[in-house]
């Protein structure tokens, strides 16, 4: 009876301490759901990431995409191993909307419930454009630039949607908007432009024209086709002797879609007169 009472003791003990040094034990417990899920938008990429899950366990993540919305068809694209905790998506279409969710894996093949969503819309962009002061007659046809065509026009054309002025006397350059039902604002100095993604719903200079500045970010809002399009640039360089400005953009086709706070740099100078479209 006493060796009994010591079996029966010993097996209580191990009930209560567990057994997460057993490699006999049987694991029931369910991972934690992924947090803080956002994502970059890219031209026709898109990247997810998130925050690691605290847990000693975790095997892989599992990356569930939607291409209807965010309670609709998440259907597995990738995994990737637990020391990584972003994925790139390239396959997909710009100016279309993407869900993406989130699941933990532990090492017994337990599944977390769904992450929150992210959310984002791939739009085409570029680097390194060239577009010059709409006085130079010798680059008449590279004073605009057209976000709609991603193409360097005229800056007098229907086509052109911003053109450069450089103010000799003052020695600074001017982004002007060649439409009165254009707007367009100075965000202000970004290290990467990707840390700005989403355009403001105010803030849109009433002058039509705002100051160029290396490093600086605009974002411009556009009518395109009876339809409300956003973009951005980032100026990479002003050349005075050459009376050029070298940006990057980012164009979203996805009509009234803003992914890409509000700081305006608008400055009052004389300009080519505006025309409405």
């Amino acid at each position: 009876m006493k060796t009994l009472k010591i079996i029966v003791l010993l097996a209580g003990l191990a009930l209560i301490g567990g057994c997460e040094d057993e490699p006999t034990c049987y694991d029931d417990e369910y991972p934690a759901a992924p947090t803080g899920v956002n994502s970059v938008t890219g031209d026709e990429s898109i990247l997810i990431y998130w925050y690691a899950v605290g847990e000693n366990d975790i095997d892989h993540y599992s990356i569930y995409r939607s291409d209807y919305g965010p309670d609709e068809d998440f259907s597995r694209i990738a995994t990737v191993s637990e020391s990584t905790t972003e994925y790139t998506d390239n396959d997909v279409v710009n100016g279309h909307t993407y869900y993406y969710r989130i699941r933990a894996v532990d090492n017994a093949g337990h599944r977390s419930v769904f992450s929150d969503y992210a959310m984002d819309t791939p739009r085409p962009d570029g680097a390194n454009v060239v577009i010059y002061d709409y006085h130079d007659g010798a680059n008449y046809n590279r004073t605009g630039f057209d976000f709609y065509a991603h193409n360097r026009v005229p800056y007098n054309t229907d086509d052109c949607d911003i053109f450069l002025d450089y103010d000799t006397g003052l020695n600074v350059f001017f982004i002007n908007v060649r439409f009165n039902d254009y707007y367009i604002q100075d965000y202000g100095y970004a290290t990467n432009f990707d840390e700005i993604g989403y355009a403001p719903e105010a803030g849109w200079s009433a002058l039509k024209e705002v100051e160029a500045i290396e490093g600086h970010v605009y974002l411009l809002k556009l009518y395109h086709f009876e339809e409300w399009h956003y973009a951005k640039i980032r100026v990479q360089h002003l050349e005075n002797n050459q009376r050029s400005m070298t940006f990057a953009w980012a164009y979203q086709t996805d009509p009234g879609n803003r992914e890409l706070k509000v700081k305006s740099g608008a400055v009052k100078h004389p300009s080519v007169e505006m025309v409405s479209r």
